[in-house]
């Protein structure tokens, strides 16, 4: 590659310039403002200098000289001419028409019976097309030869030489295909639907609820309680309303209050250090949920924390709770396996309470269930709480609970009830494990998203249509 530099007023001069003399081809290096000195040192207008590279084309191999034929009268004694000079644009291509003189020359030099066929395709502008080119546009341009008749086989026909309007026609099938099978599944989902209606409508009149019950059976089902939680409160209400001639409002209340059960957040023992163990799946918010209490215990009740992380498989994780503990001024201890957790806390024996975070993992992950009981043990932990999130569907709510069934004694965080209009995880949460909640999360705030859970609140909101 050769590189050459030119000086013009303007862009377009410059251009101007390196395509009449390197041709079209040639590449753009780079470009930059340049002034040149005038006379006496001063500057003068404004140029640029172009940077620009060309190739030298392979030239192609001198043909076989023609064969000598008698001179014209009258030139005899005369030098022979010499060939024009190309210009240096001329250099890197070789037109079409030089390709197919050199093709002539050569079919004079070569026996007939050695002499390849030669067929000139039609010259397409602009004209630059190299020699290569034309021979393989000319390949490209030859038919197959046809299928044999005799083969036991019917010749295949020839396609249209109209791709385009193939394309245009198949079209409106395959939009009909789609919008057929979008009808078919709009169809189905409408007859699940009614079905599913006519299978409420029915329960409804079988159950013969009041229509007070019915409002507050509809605010349960609209804030996701599970289906039988919601029938079975009802039906307690129904029969304590039937008897005792009570207002079904107040029997609801009650009823919910007893479910849930008072709150129970973490006690710190007197002359003796708390640990806390946080656990949960993944994306739950357990690290902000550490941060949040360990600010709460430092500010709130004046005691000293320390935090332990067991979480180094998730990316940055690590250092999201070194931030939180350079704003707290609490210690962080970092353990990469349960065999180190002993020694972690032995650099925290002066704390009242130690938090320890923990990796989130699925809940189909079974050697997640091991290392827990590792943490545990070598922890000699006092509370474990499991941190859910209220956006979690009833179905993914069992999942878990089931996954950690192996704990014994355990309460319930739940977080994220700022990103559903449904609180009705609580109480499948809290029906489902039978464990107590301890605290609930709103936000992303430290340490303010965070309270013990009130359970007034909960049950106003769940007896709630649209909340």
């Amino acid at each position: 590659m050769n590189i050459k530099r030119y000086v013009a007023a303007t862009m377009p001069e410059a251009m101007e310039q390196i395509k009449r003399e390197l041709g079209r081809d040639a590449l753009i290096l780079s470009q930059r403002p340049l002034r040149k000195k005038g006379l006496g040192g001063l500057f003068s207008k404004p140029m640029i200098e172009v940077v620009a590279a060309y190739e030298n084309p392979a030239e192609p191999a001198p043909p076989p000289p023609p064969k000598l034929r008698a001179a014209p009268p009258g030139s005899r004694g005369s030098a022979p001419k010499a060939p024009e000079t190309p210009p240096r644009g001329a250099e890197l291509s070789v037109t079409a028409d030089r390709a197919l003189e050199a093709l002539d020359r050569l079919s004079v030099a070569t026996p007939s019976a050695e002499r390849p066929a030669v067929t000139r395709p039609p010259l397409t502008p602009p004209q630059t097309a190299s020699l290569a080119y034309t021979k393989a546009a000319q390949s490209f341009r030859q038919t197959p030869p046809p299928a044999k008749e005799d083969d036991g086989f019917l010749p295949l026909e020839a396609p249209e030489a109209r791709p385009s309007e193939r394309v245009i026609n198949r079209q409106p099938e395959v939009r009909d295909e789609r919008l057929s099978a979008l009808e078919n599944k709009i169809d189905s989902l409408s007859s699940s639907l009614n079905a599913l209606a006519g299978t409420i409508r029915q329960t409804r009149d079988s159950r013969s609820y009041s229509p007070d019950i019915d409002a507050l059976l509809l605010s349960l089902l609209e804030n996701e309680t599970h289906e039988e939680f919601a029938h079975k409160l009802a039906r307690e209400v129904s029969d304590i309303v039937k008897k005792q001639q009570a207002d079904s409002n107040e029997v609801m209340e009650q009823l919910l209050r007893q479910t849930i059960g008072q709150a129970e957040p973490i006690k710190l023992k007197r002359f003796k250090r708390t640990v806390v163990l946080l656990i949960g799946p993944t994306g739950v918010g357990k690290t902000t949920t550490l941060a949040k209490l360990a600010a709460i215990y430092s500010i709130n009740h004046h005691a000293k924390v320390g935090a332990v992380t067991t979480d180094t498989y998730r990316i940055a994780a690590v250092e999201q709770l070194k931030t939180y503990a350079q704003i707290l001024e609490i210690p962080l201890s970092i353990v990469y396996s349960p065999e180190e957790m002993s020694d972690a806390l032995r650099e925290h024996e002066d704390k009242d309470i130690v938090f320890i975070d923990t990796a989130g993992k699925s809940p189909s992950d079974r050697s997640h269930e091991d290392e827990v009981k590792d943490l545990i043990r070598h922890s000699d932990c006092d509370e474990v709480h499991l941190v859910l999130s209220a956006t979690t569907s009833f179905t993914g709510l069992l999942n878990i609970l089931n996954a950690y069934s192996f704990l014994n004694d355990f309460k319930i965080i739940v977080t994220k009830l700022d990103e559903t209009p449904t609180w009705g995880t609580l109480l499948n949460a809290r029906l489902l494990s039978d464990r107590p909640i301890s605290y609930t999360a709103i936000g992303q705030n430290v340490p303010d998203d965070i309270e013990v859970a009130d359970v007034r609140k909960i049950v106003a909101r769940l007896m709630t249509r649209d909340p």
